[in-house]
């Protein structure tokens, strides 16, 4: 992978954009071929500008998929336990939605890690005939639209990612449906976590990234939980607005890459009993500045 994107490059690529602010399917390019420095620049430059992007009717065996995407960046390898890998492949998560690989909660990967991923490349192997479809929300757009005074009012903040977020958030929820004061939370200091800015900055790009999801963010760091509860509620609520996000209908065949820092995702679990079995590689990442 060469340095920097050349424009004769970028402008090289058929880029169809799928959504207003975030998502475009790219055209004309066969990832199990190998490709060129120009090329490689020239998608992540489509990804850091559109977030995620698509390609049909890819044919991938599992090496091409790998040696692609270590052409992104390094491979991760190291999954947590529950998540199995394909066998002879253990870069390749194997998501199936008959055996749990279902994610139907907005998130961003793994964001409980010091380094969470900077990406993923995910390869439909088995579509749905209906439903599954996944969904993407810009969080670079998130924060650009937030007020002047709540973008200072954050500036500095931290927030703790760990594997009780969803326990936190629904013990939250549920005090809030009844009015009730928010109960005692779970101690997770044994359970792996990472504290991160709240408003990170793109490492390519230098753009601001609200970065609280859901799933994984536990709590602000430095404030009486009321008010962090408050706060985390308004920034949920303001990040799934439709104008953020874009969906994608599945093919088999289907690759979607996305960049994991400026994106949240999720997968629609409303196919039933139909199979559902995708392959993904993960790209690793740094920590959040």
């Amino acid at each position: 992978m060469s340095s920097s994107p050349t424009p004769a490059a970028i402008t090289a690529l058929d880029v169809l954009p799928v959504a207003g602010t975030i998502g475009a399917e790219i055209r004309g390019v066969d990832l199990g071929k190998t490709q060129d420095d120009a090329t490689i620049d020239a998608l992540l430059a489509a990804l850091y500008d559109h977030k995620v992007i698509f390609f049909r009717d890819q044919d991938l065996t599992p090496r091409q998929q790998i040696d692609f995407s270590a052409r992104l960046g390094p491979v991760f390898t190291d999954h947590p336990a529950y998540l199995p890998t394909l066998e002879g492949h253990p870069e390749i998560v194997v998501l199936d939605g008959q055996k749990g690989g279902r994610a139907n909660l907005w998130h961003s990967d793994i964001s409980i890690s010091p380094k969470p991923p900077m990406g993923s490349v995910l390869y439909m192997k088995q579509s749905p005939a209906y439903g599954g479809d996944t969904m993407w929300a810009d969080m670079t757009a998130a924060y650009d639209a937030l007020s002047d005074r709540m973008k200072t009012y954050l500036d500095g903040l931290h927030a703790r990612h760990d594997l009780a977020g969803t326990v936190r958030n629904v013990v939250r929820e549920r005090s809030e449906a009844t009015r009730s004061p928010t109960g005692q939370m779970p101690d997770t200091s044994s359970l792996p976590h990472a504290t991160h800015p709240i408003v990170r900055i793109h490492p390519a790009t230098g753009r601001k990234i609200l970065y609280v999801n859901p799933t994984f963010t536990a709590h602000i760091e430095g404030l009486p939980a009321s008010e962090a509860d408050a706060v985390l509620a308004f920034l949920y609520q303001h990040q799934d607005q439709p104008e953020f996000q874009c969906r994608w209908r599945w093919r088999t065949g289907d690759v979607a890459i996305w960049d994991n820092r400026a994106t949240h995702h999720y997968a629609i679990a409303d196919y039933g009993d139909e199979p559902r079995i995708i392959h993904r590689v993960t790209i690793e990442g740094e920590a959040p500045s």
